[in-house]
């Protein structure tokens, strides 16, 4: 078999939506004569961890792991300069997703909304007339950690793994005489650590970008110096590799028409299900209808219409709210938490991450499962959806127009309510919950005039299709059709 090296540091045992990709590409790939080699972190940081993952590594694929140098030693010193040490270990979470919100944000917050508090009279007249003239200002340990991240942490907070990754990978991809390198981002500093093991070990290289680079409004710094290297990192990858993956069409013709020259590089493969993990999985039945969130609720998402719209459904029918629950499984801001918590009573259930296996049993459990963006997220599909395909249930999107909407119009996957449209959504699970007394698994204007289910429309999307795409490209890059 032709081995692949596969560089990516999001690998079992971190859990979250960016480890499944590239793991499902190892434990597929093998179907296709490519048999993957590992290079990731030795002592990964994440928001999860699922040790339950490794059992889906193939025993003939070996993993390789390095140090990333990601220990607390830097923020412990700095606390100390900083005097602002309370004698209380606190580990700060590293971002890792454009959902992710690091600890160290939630106390400038909780600082930042204190000192409002005291400027809008709940602090002394004379606290409140100083107040009004001095422009609010994070913690000095908060702003500390804001220039490492934005000056020296460069292209991403991972940066610290890059010299080891390096070494670890050049020396695997000798020792095992791998055939093609394949690096997958986020974080950017993977591409860098196999454009480096490219220039001193000639072999094709894919790069495989799970989010845009340059303008992603969650991931990029809105620093000039930052956008400039950025985009010069960038723009190396693109004319160094051998292709450029990316996760829909849409991505797709943007890294097109940025860079024209190397239009031919550019190939969409999706993000997709597993049909395996759902054969699998037993159901968590519930007894009551239950609409169902997993993964990560970010800020910026429109949770107010989300909350008012379920209220607005159950307050129309009242006598149903002991057969109604909301769950929400893995990260729920605290604001929100609270905001659900107060406009739902206890029809609001959450649960903190889990496996991801026990989080598809859930899914696999409910009857309607939700989704929602924010504005400005209108060209990616998420991981989630595709989980959400698999379990065969229908999806309700509270989404703005774009690439993942238009999915689940276009196969009669559920239901897309635009944001801001509080009376849509009450309809919506209305709607749903009518066909759930009845019986019926999904309304049927969704059944559509085929007798094909969700996932039967969305074959395509199967990992094992998927991994096969990712095949077929190795050889192409090899005869150098691209370079």
């Amino acid at each position: 078999m032709k081995k692949v090296l596969m560089i990516a540091y999001f690998f079992p045992p971190l859990g979250g939506s960016g480890v499944q990709r590239t793991l499902k590409f190892v434990k597929y790939l093998p179907q296709f004569g490519i048999l993957p080699v590992v290079s990731t972190v030795k002592n990964g940081h994440n928001f999860a961890y699922d040790e339950s993952l490794l059992e889906e590594v193939p025993g003939s694929v070996k993993v390789y792991r390095s140090s990333s140098l990601e220990t607390l030693w830097l923020r412990e010193a700095l606390e100390k300069i900083a005097g602002l040490r309370k004698g209380k270990e606190e580990e700060i979470p590293e971002k890792v997703s454009e959902d992710a919100r690091l600890s160290e944000a939630k106390s400038s917050q909780k600082v930042e909304s204190e000192s409002k508090a005291e400027a809008d009279g709940k602090g002394t007249p004379e606290h409140k007339d100083k107040s009004e003239h001095l422009p609010e200002q994070k913690p000095l340990k908060a702003r500390i950690f804001d220039f490492i991240d934005n000056y020296l942490f460069i292209p991403d907070s991972k940066v610290r793994w890059l010299p080891f990754g390096f070494l670890k990978s050049l020396q695997t991809a000798r020792r095992e005489n791998v055939d093609y390198l394949f690096s997958s981002s986020y974080p950017y500093t993977v591409h860098w650590i196999a454009r480096w093991v490219h220039k001193l070990y000639r072999r094709p290289w894919i790069a495989d970008f799970r989010d845009p680079w340059v303008g992603n409004k969650a991931m990029q710094k809105d620093i000039p110096f930052r956008k400039k290297l950025d985009a010069w990192m960038e723009r190396k990858v693109v004319e160094e590799a051998d292709y450029i993956i990316n996760v829909t069409p849409s991505i797709t013709e943007t890294y097109k028409e940025r860079y024209p020259e190397y239009a031919d590089k550019m190939v969409t493969i999706t993000n997709g299900y597993d049909p395996v993990d759902f054969a699998k999985a037993t159901p968590v039945k519930q007894e009551k209808f239950t609409l169902i969130h997993t993964g990560i609720i970010a800020d910026a998402y429109d949770m107010e219409t989300f909350a008012d719209g379920v209220r607005l459904f159950l307050e129309r029918h009242p006598e149903e709210r002991e057969n109604v629950q909301i769950l929400f499984i893995g990260y729920v801001p605290e604001h929100f938490d609270a905001l659900l918590k107060r406009k739902l009573g206890k029809a609001y259930v959450f649960k903190s991450y889990m496996s991801h296996q026990s989080v598809l049993e859930y899914l696999a459990g409910a009857q309607l499962q939700f989704m929602t963006f924010d504005r400005s997220v209108d060209n990616a599909y998420s991981g989630k959806l595709f989980d959400y395909i698999g379990t065969g249930k229908p999806i309700l999107g509270l989404l703005p127009e774009g690439v993942a909407a238009q999915l689940i119009r276009e196969r009669r996957l559920g239901t897309v309510v635009s944001l801001g449209d509080i009376e849509g959504l009450a309809a919506a699970i209305e709607r749903h919950y009518n066909a759930w007394q009845s019986s019926a698994l999904i309304p049927n204007d969704l059944q559509g005039p085929d007798s094909k289910g969700s996932t039967e429309r969305c074959e395509e999307f199967s990992r094992v299709n998927l991994a096969g795409q990712l095949a077929g490209l190795f050889p192409a890059s090899a005869q150098g059709t691209n370079n």
